[in-house]
């Protein structure tokens, strides 16, 4: 059951969970009902597929111990113990996840383990093993990189961030707005605290002292969450929308008379001890998270 409830949160579906594991995607589900039976409560919304937050904390709490399982298992065959990958949720989720079966494809044997972290976790994670452990979260241009002692970084993206929104939300605000600074007015939804949003206003030329009161929330994923209900604005970046614009769920704000500029807050970097780094295991994992973030740029640009 928790082999099959883990598959399903790494692989983001029933039918990938059970591609991976090589059985049929009617055992994942009986294995996930049988697990929420246990547990009494609901892992897996129903209705959008995705983990209930219930889900989320108990993905987050037993992946550390099935982790410390399979590197016991690995040293005691005297194999090598898998690669942890730390990363923020909203990039994990809704990025990295659905492209590691590739990797998987590409290079049987490396073993990724990707671990869903807070944004604002430190380098040194508990319970991970410092020598087998690379990071990616994304770092603001304001926020001063205190890098941790022998730790090496390298920048992943660079990309642009912009207002998104649910098409009902923007039905009941009147439509587009007119001009960048009438989003002061509008229910903007913000992560944490309002600093993104004001450092955003700024680069687009409008005096912002103070944002309305509006719904805060804790992580930039949750943000957009939010967003596709249709509770307001959310700032967002090509690496955390999915497929939300080809789909529908989430439109761009765009002001009618003040075209947008292109603005990069900040950047995704991947983190590892020296020791680490040069790894052949982190050297093909990096190459090929570049190769994918390449395609991925190369496929945006291509957009209507």
């Amino acid at each position: 059951m928790l082999n099959a409830f883990t598959a399903f949160a790494r692989t983001g579906g029933i039918r990938r969970a059970a591609a991976e594991l090589r059985v049929d995607h009617a055992a994942i589900s009986r294995h996930i009902r049988d697990l929420e039976n246990i547990l009494g409560t609901p892992l897996r919304d129903k209705e959008t597929g995705t983990l209930t937050l219930a889900g989320h904390t108990y993905y987050s709490r037993i992946t550390p111990l099935l982790e410390e399982l399979a590197t016991a298992t690995a040293d005691i065959r005297n194999h090598t113990p898998p690669l942890t990958i730390t990363c923020a949720h909203g990039f994990a989720y809704h990025w990295l996840l659905p492209r590691l079966s590739s990797f998987r494809r590409a290079h049987p044997q490396l073993e990724i383990m990707l671990r869903p972290v807070d944004a604002n976790t430190a380098f040194h994670v508990t319970g991970v093993e410092t020598d087998n452990h690379a990071h990616i979260g994304y770092v603001r241009d304001d926020a001063p990189l205190a890098e941790p002692r022998n730790t090496r970084s390298m920048i992943i993206a660079r990309p642009d961030v912009f207002p998104v929104a649910a098409p009902t939300c923007l039905t009941e605000l009147g439509g587009q707005p007119r001009t960048t600074a009438d989003l002061l007015r509008a229910p903007l939804l913000q992560e944490e605290d309002e600093a993104e949003w004001k450092l955003w206003f700024h680069a687009q030329n409008v005096a912002c002292t103070k944002l309305p009161a509006a719904t805060r929330l804790w992580q930039a994923h949750i943000t957009l969450a939010a967003a596709r209900a249709g509770e307001g604005i959310a700032l967002g970046n090509i690496f955390l929308l999915g497929n939300d614009l080809e789909t529908g769920h989430l439109v761009r704000v765009q002001p009618t008379q003040t075209p947008l500029r292109e603005v990069a807050l900040g950047a995704y970097l991947l983190r590892a001890s020296t020791a680490t780094w040069e790894k052949k295991s982190l050297i093909t994992f990096r190459n090929w998270l570049l190769e994918q973030v390449e395609l991925k740029t190369q496929s945006t640009h291509t957009l209507p």
